[in-house]
């Protein structure tokens, strides 16, 4: 089963309009001397630091020793914009930035592309506390990555490729339990990307570097049945879970599908979740069905969120089991549409003592009279920053999935999906009737006449009455043209 994504489906649904254009003026606004501000400081490249204006603070101050880690989602944002959009202006200066960043990497000596420091990874190597040098490098491979296969851009890949040489020597001539230790630092998806990478060239270097970067301490418990995430940190596991997922994708190799089915046990059918979908309080697992005594003011971080979205997905397409898009339904309602680019609207002249408008927030406070903190633009960047630009980037993600001559529907907004059913090529377009007041959705399904005299109309309807009735959604109106 596949995703339908990009120019396959466009969408017509104005809320979701209105969060990527926000998405996409914000990315614009961001200046790239001040996104570049801690790779060009780390390779020597100094431009325009004195001017303030151009700095970022928070995590991206260059005291900070996660700085940096937000380009890499920038550049992802960007150029999932552009695959569904086209966006040129947004392509160029995503570009612009990825030629930067190669000089950047060729005055540090040719590999290492990172806006922190080499012996940050040294440290981990000898157990001296810093804080996730892995984390903050697999930003820049992430979207450096999405970079060569959303935009094509060449040189990212290049980027890419001569960046992990570094990581393989890194991780030379290092015993299984001194692999492990590292890895016991938050690795982040770098399982991912040596998945991808691998996916890309066929290179077995990146085999070498899958093998090195299984986290044996993680999944073998995993695998064995046992509850290693009760108050455990979350996202430094969902990455790990989802580069699995990569793996098993680019080798088959079925151990890693066993660890992913193995992790959604623990994480999600064996603990429940609240009511909104979200699972964590404080960046922490709550205790199995115990999510009432965790309820105060840190709830729901949006990265894990934005990531176990990530991974239902990919179960979904894995196994068809409607339960995954139902996960995904109440964490994009309750949690990406909830903490991103809200803005005031009350009526009849009303104001407010409150900001009208807010960027994003890290957490989804659950505990009753509280309220949401929302981030500036320039001088916060913590991780949630970082996913709540890749989570708006493209809303027609999650909508439609097409298995052979079956088509879902997996979110009601208004949209158009572009599919193929062998040589036919079909157009089915969905609409809320905003007037009847009732929230009915109509669905239309343009098919040539060739298709109609080899298919059965009543058949492909009820497909789509048996999936919608399985979610226990209102049914959908099929017209046939």
């Amino acid at each position: 089963m596949k995703q339908l994504s990009g120019l396959d489906v466009t969408l017509q649904d104005q809320l979701l309009l209105n969060k990527e254009q926000q998405n996409m003026d914000y990315l614009m606004e961001l200046e790239s001397d001040a996104l570049l501000q801690n790779f060009t400081q780390e390779a020597g490249r100094y431009q325009n630091f004195g001017n303030k204006k151009l700095k970022h603070g928070g995590w991206e101050d260059p005291s900070c020793q996660l700085r940096g880690h937000f380009l890499g989602h920038w550049l992802s944002a960007a150029a999932i914009h552009y695959d569904e959009t086209g966006n040129q202006a947004l392509l160029g200066k995503a570009n612009e930035i990825v030629h930067e960043l190669r000089l950047c990497q060729l005055d540090n000596g040719g590999e290492w592309a990172a806006s922190i420091p080499e012996k940050y990874f040294h440290w981990i190597a000898i157990k001296k506390q810093v804080w996730a040098p892995h984390y903050n490098v697999h930003k820049t491979f992430m979207g450096l990555i999405d970079m060569y296969l959303y935009a094509k851009n060449e040189e990212a890949l290049t980027i890419a490729i001569d960046f992990s040489k570094w990581f393989l020597r890194y991780t030379d001539n290092r015993t299984r339990e001194q692999l492990d230790d590292i890895l016991d630092f938050e690795t982040g998806g770098m399982l991912e990307i040596w998945a991808q990478l691998y996916d890309i060239t066929k290179d077995s270097m990146y085999l070498t570097l899958i093998e090195r970067y299984d986290r044996h301490r993680l999944f073998d418990p995993l695998l064995a049945g046992e509850d290693v995430l009760t108050n455990m940190h979350a996202n430094t596991t969902i990455p790990e879970i989802i580069g699995c997922a990569a793996v098993y994708e680019a080798t088959k190799i079925t151990r890693y599908r066993d660890i992913v089915l193995a992790y959604w046990k623990c994480a999600v059918t064996d603990r429940g979740y609240f009511v909104t979908g979200g699972q964590t309080n404080g960046e922490i697992w709550t205790p199995k069905h115990r999510q009432a005594s965790r309820l105060g003011e840190r709830n729901q971080e949006h990265c894990s969120v934005y990531n176990m979205i990530r991974l239902a997905n990919i179960l979904f397409t894995w196994t068809g089991d409607v339960s995954y898009l139902n996960y995904i339904e109440k964490n994009l309602y309750n949690g990406i549409l909830a903490q991103a680019y809200w803005k005031e609207d009350l009526p009849n002249g009303q104001i407010s003592s409150y900001p009208s408008e807010g960027l994003l927030t890290y957490f989804l406070p659950m505990r009753a009279g509280s309220r949401k903190g929302w981030a500036s633009k320039t001088q916060d960047f913590f991780c949630c920053h970082g996913s709540v630009v890749q989570a708006n980037a493209a809303h027609n993600q999650y909508l439609y999935y097409q298995d052979g001559a079956n088509l879902y529907a997996a979110q009601y907004f208004d949209s158009t999906a572009r599919f193929s059913i062998g040589s036919t090529n079909v157009t089915l377009i969905q609409k809320q009737d905003s007037l009847s007041g009732s929230s009915t959705f109509q669905v239309q399904a343009l098919l040539n006449k060739q298709f109609m005299k080899t298919h059965s109309v009543i058949q492909f309807s009820q497909t789509v009455w048996q999936f919608a009735c399985a979610l226990k959604w209102i049914p959908l109106a099929l017209i046939f043209h």
